[in-house]
Formats: C-alpha cells, sequence, structure tokens
C-alpha cells in the first residue's frame, strides 16, 4: 500500500481467478506466468516475497533490465543458477525472507524496513 501511495504502479502474482478479480478491484495490476515477461519490460523495480522460482530467464533477455529485490525464503523468486549466469547484467539483491506462515506481523515490519531502506528512500 504503501509503493502505491507513492505513486508506483503495483503488479501482485495471483493464482486463483477470485484473487485475480480481488486485485483488479483493488487497482493492483495482476499478473500471471504468461504476462511477468511483459511486466519486467514496464518496470524499474522488482520485489518479489513469494519462495518460488516465478521470475523467469526470458525476462532477463530484456534491455530494459529492472533492479529486482528479492526477499523470500527458499528457493527464492529467481535460480540461483540464473542470478549466476546473469550476473554481470541483472542488478539483483537477496534478503532471505521470513515465512509469514509463522510470523506474519514480524513478516511485515521486516518487509517494511527493507523496501524503506532499498526502494523508498532511493
Amino acid at each position: 500500500m504503501r509503493l502505491k501511495e507513492l505513486g508506483a504502479k503495483v503488479y501482485v502474482i495471483s493464482r486463483p481467478k477470485e484473487q485475480i478479480f480481488s486485485d483488479k478491484v483493488k487497482n493492483y495490476y495482476p499478473l500471471n506466468s504468461q504476462n511477468i515477461i511483459e511486466a519486467f519490460a514496464d518496470c524499474g523495480t522488482i520485489i518479489n516475497t513469494i519462495p518460488y522460482n516465478v521470475i523467469p530467464e526470458e525476462a532477463l533477455n530484456l534491455k530494459n533490465m529492472p533492479y529486482i529485490l528479492d526477499i523470500a525464503s527458499f528457493p527464492y523468486g529467481i535460480s540461483e543458477d540464473i542470478v549466476k549466469k546473469y550476473k554481470d547484467k541483472i542488478n539483483y539483491k537477496l534478503y532471505l525472507g521470513i515465512p509469514s506462515k509463522f510470523a506474519p506481523k514480524e513478516a511485515s515490519r521486516v518487509l517494511l524496513k527493507i523496501l524503506e531502506k532499498e526502494v523508498i528512500k532511493k
């Protein structure tokens, strides 16, 4: 919510159709595996909080290369092999996430601190 208040266009990855509808209603832009590459071409910063490899290698072959901030538990949002392969091309930073399933309030606090440090204050 804080990023939207700053004028950011916020995309979210949604799987269930009900969630995609909900995201559209809240003025977020829903993504899925088919349109994530299109979103990369439009973004300056990617913030991933999903502990699943959702960022495909094809997204790293675009002219526009956003800053990728990965705040997720293993296996992270992007494969470690892909990060190594593109280390000279991408601007990638990994912060290990706190599983929100076990500590949702603390995970939110940590996420906000990281976002303020890495994105909002830049």
